[in-house]
């Protein structure tokens, strides 16, 4: 999970962020972004269980244009490279793009579409 450091606030320790192996990126009409997750290895009562209550089999999520912009980087770029990025698309300060950027890996990474490698 990324974790805040105490030295500053919103900076996630020391890691580059990438999809999780078995997520597909898909391009949408627009140039958006859609990330589709493995389907869930579920046992036969679990199956029959979430299909009563209409869960779905695998975890999608549609991006805007800024999670688009963020996920299409995530290509080797450590946290401060995407930091930077987003600062300047944004016009932000550092500090401001580093809290918006961890809350979003954050957030990916509950959904485990996303994960911080070691560098």
């Amino acid at each position: 999970m990324v974790a805040p450091s105490a030295s500053m606030p919103g900076a996630p320790a020391p890691g580059i962020p990438r999809l999780i192996p078995g997520v597909e990126l898909q391009r949408l009409d627009g140039g958006l972004v859609r990330l589709r997750g493995e389907p869930f290895r579920r046992g036969a009562v679990h199956r029959m269980v979430a299909r009563w209550l209409r869960l779905p089999e695998r975890i999608e999520v549609e991006l805007d244009e800024l999670g688009t912009f963020v996920v299409t980087r995530c290509d080797g770029r450590d946290f401060e490279d995407l930091a930077g990025d987003l600062a300047g698309h944004l016009r932000l300060t550092r500090r401001e793009a580093r809290v918006a950027l961890a809350d979003f890996l954050r957030l990916l990474e509950r959904r485990h579409l996303l994960r911080l490698v070691p560098p």
